[in-house]
């Protein structure tokens, strides 16, 4: 074969080999070697992943009623659990000693020297009032209130939960229809829905006392919170299922055993050597932590436990109010330790009538069993929702975040002090380091709770400058004005 031939022959055949090898550099170069390692994924940060927020309120629990916090009669297990998995917070205050402004300050931010709401029942939210449910819509947020909401006068629809950021709601509007366990009606977003229970004498705003009971109304807002849950699975949601557990119904109370305590079942006390009402306080405590622990059971199933921040708290402290005598005493909030010997109860500004439990659980952010004794109020507790959302608070909102504590990542800022405003009973209250002064009209008392948490000793007259100061931070942040607008509460 001639030579010219034979060299023809093999530059073909190199050719020919070559060209599947040039085809695969040429896709080879258009992805990593397999051998490649991947840079580890960076940890998601709230802003990156905003999470599922529940915010779990209860009604007139005292701190001292958990066995997280060291009761051993009632029965909590799955609040219990709850604190397990995620984070104490031992020294959260309520923004107020009864329901209306504490829940105020929540939605809002702002302390109540400083927002709508004193008092109970003594303004209402306006569509200027940013809430934390609109703060969460704005970033994409699914939003639905269940229970009880209490910032609203029905003659003003400005006011309701659906024109405060609420997609859904389902409950009571008004704090005093909410005393009624057995409602002749409840409210699904702006409509009157009938319960099918008959109050022979009906009050004001829905109270009284159920003689024919058909349907239990923590039944019929917990279907509902937890069919918004469902609906709203694949998307963030915020979820503030404020029960009325375990309130009494006041208008419903006198001359009957079970103290206005209203449940459907005793449960494990019903063998209790206990009067009925405080046999029914428990069970409704009981029915509060069942509630909880059906909610965590369902984001478990929706494969969306991993991905939701819980907080769980009180409204304020035990109730002041007194009941059948169970040989030891009649006052309620005492039946259980309610409020841990700390003094005052409900609508007290002393550490009685403020301090709450508080629990946050957060799956991969907060470790598990861990507690922070980091000072915290319910501004706090907005500006720490906001933080986790991704949603950059305002800078006048009151409360700071407690993101950094929660994640064990940076320092969180200090608050030099805290304040209350009580007008309807006549109190007011600040606390500056370990010093707090609490005002009945403008006589100072002054404690030092960090020895003295009990506040047992008046110090008023020994540190003339500590009072001083704090007198000027209670008038500074006294911003309470009359709104000359507001119609009278009809």
């Amino acid at each position: 074969m001639p030579r010219r031939f034979l060299l023809l022959l093999v530059a073909i055949a190199v050719a020919l080999t070559c060209a599947p090898c040039d085809a695969a550099s040429a896709q080879t170069s258009k992805r990593k070697p397999t051998t490649t390692r991947r840079a580890p994924a960076k940890r998601a940060t709230p802003a990156q992943t905003p999470p599922n927020v529940v915010i779990f309120l209860a009604d007139d629990l005292g701190i001292g009623e958990l066995g997280a916090w060291g009761q051993r009669e009632l029965l909590t297990p799955n609040i219990d659990q709850l604190a397990r998995d995620g984070m104490r917070l031992t020294e959260l205050r309520s923004s107020a000693a009864v329901c209306g402004p504490a829940r105020c300050s929540l939605m809002t931010g702002y302390h109540n020297g400083h927002c709508r709401l004193e008092d109970n029942d003594v303004d209402y939210l306006r569509t200027a009032d940013q809430t934390l449910a609109e703060r969460l819509k704005a970033k994409g947020y699914a939003t639905g209130l269940f229970g009880k909401w209490g910032l609203s006068w029905d003659s003003q629809p400005e006011s309701w939960p659906n024109a405060q950021g609420f997609d859904a709601f389902f409950g009571y509007r008004d704090q005093l229809h909410a005393h009624n366990y057995f409602p002749e009606y409840l409210l699904s977003n702006t409509d009157s829905l009938k319960t099918g229970n008959v109050v022979a004498k009906p009050g004001p705003m829905g109270t009284g006392r159920a003689t024919t009971r058909v349907a239990y109304a923590p039944d019929l807002i917990s279907a509902k919170a937890f069919a918004f849950v469902r609906a709203n699975a694949k998307k963030p949601f915020l979820l503030y299922w404020a029960t009325n557990l375990p309130h009494i119904n006041n208008e419903g109370a006198r001359g009957y055993d079970d103290g206005g305590y209203e449940t459907t079942d005793l449960g494990p006390y019903a063998d209790k050597p206990w009067p009925m009402a405080k046999k029914s306080y428990a069970a409704q405590v009981r029915r509060l932590d069942q509630d909880l622990g059906h909610l965590r059971a369902l984001l478990d199933s929706l494969g969306v436990a991993k991905r939701t921040l819980i907080v769980f708290m009180s409204d304020n402290g035990a109730t002041m109010l007194k009941s059948a005598d169970d040989g030891k005493t009649n006052l309620i909030g005492r039946w259980f330790n309610g409020t841990m010997n700390f003094r005052g109860f409900k609508g007290d500004l002393y550490e009685g009538g403020l301090r709450v439990p508080g629990i946050v659980a957060w799956p991969g952010h907060v470790k598990p069993g861990s507690s922070s004794a980091v000072r915290a109020d319910f501004t706090d507790v907005h500006a720490t929702i906001a933080d986790a959302a991704g949603v950059k608070a305002a800078p006048t909102l009151d409360g700071r975040s407690l993101v950094p504590a929660l994640t064990a990542k940076g320092a969180v800022k200090e608050r030099d002090y805290f304040v209350w405003f009580s007008p309807d009973r006549n109190q007011s209250a600040v606390l500056h380091g370990g010093w707090k002064g609490v005002w009945m009209r403008d006589t100072l008392q002054l404690f030092n709770v960090t020895s003295d948490p009990g506040e047992t000793k008046d110090l008023v007259q020994l540190q003339p400058d500590v009072a001083r100061r704090l007198t000027e931070i209670r008038a500074r942040e006294d911003k309470r004005v009359p709104h000359p607008s507001a119609p009278k509460k009809p």
